[in-house]
């Protein structure tokens, strides 16, 4: 028995040391002692052996401390051994804390300790003993603390007087004692273990026999750490010395916390958390006075001024609610409250609405909400509502019944504004104690907020938790109802007719939202929530969807239907066959051009809430066609939505099938009564699951093409890996996620004996072995993990397929390590990290009594090494590429560059930690060699790069020039010195360039090559200290001693402080950052002291005199930040602490009198430290403490006379701005949503209230300016001087808003109003802006109306009574702010509006020409054009005077424009845009903007133009304009000469023609061969780019006019066909690409139409012109173009056999393209040769073959298309079908056209195909894989194209029949042969081979074999 016990500690030792979820064995001891009592006597020995530390000393080590906590809380007979034990127990328990304890107080100041070191571990388990024996053997404190003193014990527990066992206790505990408060008051230990130690004391006070005595100590506790005097001098204890205290028998001398008030309230604040968590029920907590006089106030100070530990606070003060909550019966039980009357109960209530309990609680919710302190802002959310429960309780209590303080905070939160999140989270916790429907009477424009609101992420997630709330709220009160089953359908109509009422509109409006946030969170939200509570909404929406969202576009109701019908399926709320009924709407969402639609709609085809139900014949037929067309998508989402769908259709598909074969085995088991029938049906069921699988499979392997774009490469491995996690299982033992693989395995099995597929064949490896050389990294790890995760160790592999023998892909990798690219390195050290993972480990480790370092002879075809003996062969490469280096730099960079192998041992070694761990168990002496090779040659190879960048190769020269940098002429300079020196060297691997003036190929290889091999240098260093094991203090027992470290550290800093290529900085940046974090979690000390000697090296440079590197300090920020994030979490961050006093020093200090402009400032650097800080989210929470000095030094930098210094600090106040109010969570820069409160900011940053204000008022300080006889200048009149700082001062205040308490927000900021308003004179334009809107908040929302008016009646009535021009400015800028935030709050309505019209109308005479300054007058007419704006929609009547005036001083502007004065352009457009407003009808706009036209002012003319689209108008404005419209066009082109103007008319003539609801033919004018030439010219790019593209669409509707009208011989649609083709190219501008897309829907359709059916060769050319540009749009890179031209495409009529649904995809469109053209041009041999053309490519594959062989020339950077999205392969493969339809329908109309046509191309092809075998047998490409030049993408597209178009010659050859006797039967029996030869080749392409064409001839085999034999 004892022996079991032991085991079981043992086991829990391990179970400890592996950190595996074991069942702990403290339960096993309770039950071993039930079921054998005398097992009793073993336990206690056990346990006694377990707390008798060998050495007595040192106490317990970590492991027995977590034994034995885990004993004390599982096991009762673990405590009764304990307890029997105690006095040996609390002195190894002392001996553990008091040695603890001393190790942390006595560590160097440099060495931070971790709160996961080992002591601090240690004190905190100590802790919780401490805290668990209290807890569980109280009765034993009460006996050894509590008992009477005497005076013969006295001496106690030194002298002799005590009983042994008690005095040894006695001293026990007073060292026990003294290392809890020393673990409180000592600042170096974690705030986890102060807090647990402060647990652990209140848990003592449990034991008082007296409760006046466990008070006192408690308050003298309290007294010890706070200087505040917060009790009463009854309650307290006079002692006789203030730093002692006693606890029972124990007097123990106290630390008062030192340092600053946060360090001494933390103290304070674990002893209140301790009180409140750890006492007892009746112990000190009963106490009303301590709870609510004297720790309540202790509790609300520190929520205001622990700001830096506020969750802390605010959890203390959430502990108080619930302990007075708790004890409120007993705090109340003094008063007899049965017989009180109601005002006497209102007198002994707590939690009062009127209360300071109350009030002070909510004050402290208000200011924190909004927090950006991980947690706090739900902390404040759960102190409501504990207030809330609280106060419910009492009235429950008191038997009183009142709802005032729901009511008081409801109030409160309707009236504040409606961006403010915290009004939500508290309304979530108001509703469930008020009424719903009562609160939506109350605050009906809560669903219009809740709705703004999920416009953005910040608010969407508050306002669906509302919405969640109200609805839970309405299913509770129904259940609340007393009915009879007759009631329920009653209820459940009230409860859908009141959502309806209130929410209904909202939820469909979101739902059809063009707001693409909105939608995204009511589907994936809101919607759910309301189906799941209210099914009977479904059908409530579905019916009023088209009512209710009329005038939504076709688009967003479709996507509503999808998304109700989504919601229906899976809450299953629709019909039985309702996929029948919806088939065509579902069928035209899964062709539709958005994604959106088309991702929710094969969602609803997928996912089911049934997992397991088999698809149906309908979803497979759906599915089926829906993915090979969906593969390319370049949505992420979208790809992210079919990745889920499809998972779900392969899990649904999988139990399906498994099912089925389930039931099928049993039907053949049957013996006897075979059911024929149901056996094939089953059969055909599984049949039909296997070939749904091999559709995935077939489609996701054919699209791994060479050449396929990004996104089809990346979907196709998707559908790969979803198909193996589906089906197989991964590599180790633990299943996939979703996988269900052991039954899967027989489903597998079953396809492979009915030869249907095989999921791990071959060729799928193959396959995806060369996409792991892909040249995206995305699609190199994803392949790489496929085969890694799936696959066995060894690959499968065979003659056919041998390139993914193990020695074949080494090979491959260590050809593509040497080259250059990067990618391509990283492809190379994938390649042998995959040999090395799978070759070495996996088979040694899979074999037992195997040596990891053992020789692997016995595998065929894998390569034999060990693992030391594969990282040594790397090595060596690695050392001779560097021999090459130093030897030749220019030919080693090209041929030997090092990176690549530097990547490589990385990946081997280091991506996976446990190889490290491995081979230093096993063999630590032969690493330890390995790694210092490493780490001497990886400092060889740095130092020797830094040297050639610098350009010095002297140690003097190195010396000399220390601290500086070279810049990147420097280095450049350098370079190419080095190239010079070479140049008498032969380099075959790089093309000489004769072009001076750019950078030689030479030059971008060496650059290229050094930056890489820092960056991979510092990156293999940096996850080597992460990875390696770590030496102990005597450097045993570990990879990596101190020496290595802080030469790795040198390195790094080296690289860091000597580079300025970003990506090269960065790089280093992850290695130190790894680096570092591992020296500071180190227990041993030597180590983590290191950050800090390094950290103090690093500021030391930022003061050297002599230093230069560039802006923002290159590397020197990252060095800090790297640094102090590293820092482990603790009670303060020493290093951060540290860096940011050294920094701010450094910042303040005096600056020099004449600066050297060749090297940097101290103080730049120092700020760009500071900025990198702040600008990182690791330590957002530590440096919102530096934010208010960071802020004034950055604005006082403002006013530097240093340019650098300014820079740097406006920078710095950019990033503090954006971590003061945080990041922008809208578009909006002034948006309410980008604002902050101005209580929160105060209180969050109490200097700077202060400083900004101290600043304000300096700027209004009169100057000092005299006369000369010694008279002020200034008398009368307070001046603005140019400050500076007075930008980024408004910038703050103009970003603060409104909170929910608005009255303490305008009192914080009332002392700015005068400041404020000052500056509104400032004679700074932006400065006036600024003022204006920094006054906003102080005004309350909703008058701002109000206030507009009172500054309006302020402005001078008369001209002679303005002198103030820019004060004038300034109000008006006020006003018009004021007004514009009205506006948009949509606080204005009619009866404000009045008193705005009444003051306007006071001060009329700024809108007419007495008013001097243009700017002014136009400001106040733009504000006149707001107000009537908005009383024109809202059909105010009142609008008619304000017209009236406005209208006459708009009509005398026009007819008498002024002169061009400053601020005029402004004044034009103003003064245009109010006549065109105020304009009675119509046809008087029409009117006014043709008058308009010929003004002489360019802003007139423009503004006119421009006024039409950006302003609301109706109908019949486009229709009069329309009229009108030549007239227009006319005057664009002809007359006018301003580019912007004929721009502006362009596409307003472009927006009229195609708006309006009348059509002219303009071939009816006159001058329309003048207008055609002039646009000719423009379109023809003679006047630029932009009218270029404007042009174009113009052009379309000329020639859609003529085409129309039969003028097709007039050389127009030629010409225009030729601009199509010119400009829909992909090296051409976007917006001219863009414009010719939308030039193809005007008129693409009727010129292909008009040239297709005229049955004219001479007109084909121009529909091959717009097939062609249709074509190249439908496969632009840019989503948009592909749109616009796939809503070209869905115009095209369209065959029965081809889709008919409005709105297409691009791929569609290009099928509907190609088929048009093919099916309507039968006639024409011409366009099928064009075609035929098409097909085969404009490049010979033997040329293209022969181009990528060429090895001479190496270009890095080098783009192989100009668009990366098109894809000739699957261009060519759907013209190929469809020129088969196309030769079937020439054929049968006139056969010998073909016959000719056949024998014209036949020889020919012939040769080229020769041509492309022998290209293909001699080329070697150095980029290859195994597959040589068929990998490449250029070489497989022109293959595919030649082989598609010897397929195309094959079906012309036999529909013309011809005979053997045929003189081309000898070309057709040599392409036989030459297609033989490459079936055969290894080296073709696997997907090449798909499509090699049938056997062309009748030739036997025999016959083909002797024509290869000739």
């Amino acid at each position: 028995m004892y022996v079991m016990f032991s085991i079981l500690i043992l086991r829990d030792r391990k179970q400890i040391t592996e950190n595996t979820p074991r069942k702990h064995p403290a339960c096993i001891i309770d039950k071993l002692e039930r079921i054998l009592p005398e097992s009793i006597q073993h336990v206690e020995e056990a346990i006694w052996k377990l707390i008798t530390p060998e050495d007595d000393t040192c106490g317990l080590d970590l492991i027995t401390l977590k034994t034995v906590s885990n004993l004390l809380e599982d096991s009762v007979i673990a405590r009764k051994a304990l307890e029997a034990h105690f006095t040996p127990f609390t002195s190894t328990l002392a001996i553990t804390l008091t040695e603890g304890v001393r190790s942390i107080d006595v560590t160097d100041d440099n060495y931070t300790p971790s709160s996961s070191s080992s002591a601090m571990q240690v004190c905190q388990l100590g802790a919780k003993i401490c805290l668990q024996m209290c807890r569980c053997m109280g009765d034993k404190l009460k006996d050894i603390l509590w008992i009477e003193k005497t005076p013969s014990s006295q001496c106690c527990p030194d002298g002799d007087s005590c009983p042994p066992d008690v005095a040894n206790v006695t001293q026990n505990f007073h060292r026990i004692l003294q290392a809890l408060l020393d673990m409180i008051s000592n600042k170096r230990f974690s705030k986890e273990c102060s807090l647990m130690a402060g647990g652990a004391l209140a848990m003592v006070l449990n034991s008082a026999t007296k409760k006046k005595e466990a008070d006192s100590i408690a308050l003298n506790m309290l007294q010890l750490h706070s200087k505040c005097e917060v009790w009463t001098p009854e309650m307290a204890i006079n002692t006789p010395d203030n730093s002692t205290l006693n606890i029972g028998n124990i007097s123990i001398k106290c630390k008062c916390p030192t340092g600053d008030a946060p360090t001494r309230k933390f103290s304070q604040l674990t002893l209140l958390r301790g009180l409140l968590t750890c006492s007892k029920n009746e112990s000190i907590l009963q106490d009303k006075a301590l709870l609510l006089d004297v720790i309540f106030p202790m509790v609300c100070g520190m929520c205001y001024q622990l700001r830096d530990m506020q969750y802390h606070a605010l959890q203390v003060l959430t502990y108080w609610l619930q302990t007075v909550k708790r004890e409120l019966a007993f705090l109340h039980q003094s008063q007899d409250v049965s017989d009180a009357s109601v005002g006497i109960k209102q007198e002994q209530r707590i939690f009062s609405p009127q209360s300071k309990v109350v009030e002070d609680i909510l004050a402290i919710a208000w200011q924190s909400w909004q927090s950006p302190v991980d947690g706090v802002p739900e902390l404040v959310k759960s102190i409501v509502a504990l207030l809330l429960e609280a106060y419910e309780a009492e009235n429950k209590l008191l038997e009183i019944c009142e709802s005032k303080l729901y009511k008081m905070i409801t109030t409160r939160l309707q009236h504040s504004p409606w961006h403010v999140k915290g009004r939500y989270q508290l309304l979530c916790t108001v509703i469930p104690y008020c009424n719903s429907s009562e609160l939506l009477v109350s605050y009906p424009a809560l669903p219009s907020h809740l709705l703004e609101c999920l416009g953005t992420n910040y608010l969407a997630v508050a306002a669906t938790d509302v919405y969640r709330v109200w609805l839970q709220c309405l299913k509770a009160n129904s259940k609340t109802i007393k009915r009879r089953k007759s009631d329920e359908d009653v209820i459940a109509n009230s409860k859908t007719t009141e959502w309806e009422r209130y929410w209904q509109q909202t939820l469909l409006t979101g739902l059809c939202s063009d707001n693409e946030v909105v939608r995204y969170h009511i589907i994936n939200y809101w919607l759910p929530l309301t189906v799941k509570f209210l099914p009977e909404s479904y059908v409530i929406m579905r019916t009023s969807l088209q009512s209710v969202c009329e005038g939504i576009s076709n688009t967003r109701v479709l996507h509503a239907q999808i998304i109700l019908l989504q919601q229906a399926r899976m809450n299953r709320v629709n019909e039985q066959d309702w996929m029948v009924h919806e088939w065509e709407g579902m069928s035209a969402a899964l062709w539709h051009c958005d994604e959106d639609v088309r991702s929710d709609a094969f969602s609803l085809v997928c996912i089911t809430p049934k997992k397991s139900q088999m698809p149906s014949e309908i979803e497979v037929q759906l599915i089926q066609n829906f993915i090979p067309n969906n593969m390319n998508c370049d949505s992420a989402s979208f790809r992210n939505k079919l990745h889920k769908s499809i998972r779900a259709v392969l899990t649904r598909m999988r139990d399906g099938s498994l099912a089925c074969l389930r039931q099928l085995k049993k039907e053949e088991a049957k013996a006897n009564a075979k059911d024929e029938l149901r056996i094939g049906s089953l059969s055909e069921q599984l049949n039909m699951g296997v070939r749904f699988f091999k559709m995935f499979l077939d489609t996701a392997i054919s699209s791994l093409f060479p050449g396929a774009c990004y996104q089809r490469k990346k979907m196709s491995l998707d559908v790969i890996s979803l198909l193996y996690e589906t089906m197989l299982h991964g590599s180790g033992s633990q299943k996939v996620q979703g996988g269900n693989a052991g039954s899967s395995e027989t489903l597998l099995e079953w396809a492979r004996t009915h030869h249907q597929f095989d999921l791990l064949s071959e060729r799928t490896a193959v396959l995806i072995l060369t996409c792991v050389q892909d040249g995206s990294n995305d699609i190199r790890n994803v392949a790489f993990n496929l085969l890694m995760t799936f696959y066995p160790p060894i690959l499968p592999s065979s003659i056919s397929f041998p390139a993914t023998c193990g020695n074949e892909i080494l090979c491959s990798g260590l050809r593509l390590i040497c080259h250059p690219k990067a990618h391509m390195a990283d492809a190379g050290a994938l390649l042998c990290k995959l040999t090395f993972m799978k070759s070495i480990l996996q088979v040694n480790t899979n074999q037992p009594g195997v040596d990891e370092t053992s020789n692997l002879g016995n595998h065929d075809n894998q390569p034999p090494t060990g693992i030391d003996v594969f990282i040594i062969k790397l090595l060596d490469i690695l050392k001779y590429q560097f021999k090459c280096t130093q030897a030749n730099f220019v030919s080693a960079a090209a041929l030997t560059p090092m990176h690549g192998v530097i990547l490589t041992i990385r990946r081997c070694l280091t991506e996976d930690p446990s190889i490290l761990q491995l081979v230093s168990r096993k063999h630590p002496d032969k690493w330890s060699t390995i790694m210092e090779d490493i780490l001497n040659t990886i400092h060889d190879i740095v130092f020797f790069i830094l040297g050639v960048l610098s350009g010095r190769k002297t140690e003097e020269e190195e010396a000399a020039a220390r601290n500086l940098a070279p810049s990147f002429g420097q280095m450049g300079e350098a370079i190419d010195g080095l190239i010079g020196a070479l140049s008498h060297v032969q380099l075959d691997g790089v093309e000489k360039k004769e072009d001076t003036t750019a950078v030689s190929d030479e030059h971008q290889v060496v650059l290229s090559c050094c930056w890489l091999n820092l960056k991979e240098s510092s990156v293999l260093l940096g996850a080597l200290a992460e990875s390696c094991p770590l030496c102990d203090e005597e450097n045993k027992g570990g990879l990596l001693q101190l020496s290595h470290l802080q030469r790795i550290a040198d390195i790094m800093i080296e690289i860091l402080t000597k580079c300025r290529h970003k990506g090269a900085i960065e790089g280093c940046n992850q290695g130190f950052a790894r680096l570092c974090a591992r020296l500071l979690s180190s227990h041993n000390q030597k180590f983590a002291s290191l950050p800090h000697s390094l950290l103090d090296r690093v500021l030391g440079i930022l003061t050297t005199a002599e230093s230069s590197f560039t802006k923002k300090s290159a590397g020197l920020p990252l060095v800090v930040e790297s640094i102090v994030v590293a820092e482990p979490k603790g009670r303060e961050k020493y290093l951060l602490q540290h860096a940011m006093q050294r920094l701010a020093s450094i910042a303040k200090q005096p600056l020099p009198d004449n600066p050297d402009g060749n090297l940097d400032l101290p103080q730049t650097h120092a700020i760009n430290v500071m900025m990198a800080l702040f600008r990182c989210s690791a330590i957002n929470t530590d440096m919102l403490a530096y934010v208010g000095d960071a802020v004034e030094f950055a604005i006082t930098g403002f006013a530097c006379p240093f340019w650098a210094i300014r820079n740097c600090c406006m920078q710095l106040f950019g990033t503090l701005v954006a971590r003061i109010f945080g990041q922008k969570r809208v578009a909006d820069e002034h948006s309410n949503l980008n604002s902050l409160s101005a209580s929160e900011f105060v209180f969050r940053y109490p200097s700077l209230k202060e400083y900004l204000l101290t600043e304000m008022k300096q700027a209004m300080k009169v100057p000092e300016v005299m006369d000369e006889d010694g008279d002020d200048l200034v008398t009368n009149n307070r001046e603005i001087l140019l400050f500076p700082t007075m930008h980024p001062v408004l910038s703050v205040l103009a970003k603060l808003g409104l909170g929910v308490e608005q009255h303490t927000e305008k009192r914080t900021l009332e002392e700015f109003l005068d400041p404020i308003t000052h500056l509104l004179s400032s004679p700074i334009y932006s400065i006036r802006e600024l003022a204006s809107r920094a006054i906003l908040p102080l005004v309350p929302e909703g008058k701002s109306i109000e206030r507009a008016v009172e500054v309006v009646l302020k402005l001078p009535r008369r001209p002679e009574d303005s002198s103030l021009t820019n004060q004038l400015h300034g109000y008006l800028l006020l006003v018009h702010t004021l007004i514009q935030t009205a506006i948009n709050g949509k606080s204005m309505c009619v009866e404000k509006s009045k008193a705005l019209l009444d003051a306007f109308s006071k001060v009329s005479w700024l809108a007419s020409a007495s008013n001097s300054c243009a700017i002014v007058r136009a400001l106040f007419i733009k504000t006149c054009n707001k107000i009537m704006q908005w009383m024109l929609v809202a059909r105010c009547e009142d609008a008619c005077n304000l017209v009236l005036w406005l209208r006459e001083e708009a009509q005398k502007y026009a007819d008498n424009p002024p002169e061009y004065q400053i601020g005029i352009p402004a004044l034009n457009q103003a003064m245009t845009h109010a006549l065109l407003l105020i304009s009675p009808s119509p046809s008087d706009q029409v009117s006014f903007i043709m008058s308009l036209l010929t003004s002489s002012h360019q802003d007139t003319r423009l503004a006119a133009l421009e006024y039409p689209p950006t302003h609301p108008t109706n109908q019949e404005l486009i229709n009069q304009l329309y009229l009108k419209h030549w007239d227009l066009l006319t005057h664009s082109v002809l007359k006018e000469n301003d580019i912007q103007c004929i721009h502006a008319g362009l596409s307003l003539y472009l927006y009229v023609t195609l708006n309006s609801s009348s059509a002219t033919s303009i071939v009816q004018y006159d001058n329309v061969a003048e207008v055609w030439r002039y646009l000719s010219a423009m379109a023809d790019g003679k006047r630029g780019s932009t009218l270029c593209a404007a042009a174009l669409p113009v052009l379309s509707i000329i020639v859609r006019d003529h085409l129309m009208e039969g003028y097709i011989e007039n050389g127009m649609l030629s010409e225009w066909g030729d601009w199509m083709l010119q400009y829909s190219d992909p090296v051409e501008m976007e917006t001219t690409r863009l414009s010719v897309a939308k030039s193809l829907q005007i008129c693409g359709v009727t010129a292909l139409s008009v040239s297709c059916n005229s049955h004219i060769e001479d007109n084909i050319p121009a529909a091959l012109c717009v097939f062609s540009a249709g074509l190249r749009l439908l496969q632009d890179e840019q989503s948009t173009i592909r749109r616009e031209a796939a809503m070209f495409a869905a115009q095209l009529p369209r065959e029965a056999d081809c889709i008919q649904y409005p709105s297409v995809g691009c791929n569609q469109g290009i099928q509907i393209l190609m088929s048009y053209l093919c099916k309507h041009c039968t006639w024409s041999i011409g366009c099928y040769t064009a075609l035929t053309r098409l097909l085969k490519g404009p490049s010979t594959p033997s040329k293209v073959i022969w181009q990528q062989g060429d090895t001479r020339a190496i270009h890095l950077f080098e783009q192989e298309s100009s668009n990366i999205y098109a894809e000739g392969v699957m261009e060519a493969t759907v013209l190929f079908k469809n020129l088969v339809v196309m030769s079937e329908v020439i054929q049968a109309a006139d056969p010998d056209i073909l016959q000719d046509w056949f024998e014209d191309r036949c020889h020919k092809t012939v040769r080229n195909l020769q041509d492309t075998v022998t290209a293909l047998d001699q080329v070697l490409i150095m980029e290859g894989d195994s597959y040589k030049a068929t990998s490449q993408s250029k070489v497989f597209q022109v293959v595919y194209r030649q082989l598609l178009y010897i397929q195309l010659l094959q079906k012309v050859g036999t529909l013309t029949m011809m005979s053997e006797d045929s003189a081309y039967q000898k070309d057709l029996h040599t392409m036989d042969g030459l297609i033989h030869t490459l079936d055969k080749a290894v080296d073709v392409h696997p997907l090449l081979k798909d499509v090699l064409p049938e056997r062309l001839s009748t030739r036997t085999e025999e016959d083909i074999a002797t024509t290869e034999t000739e």
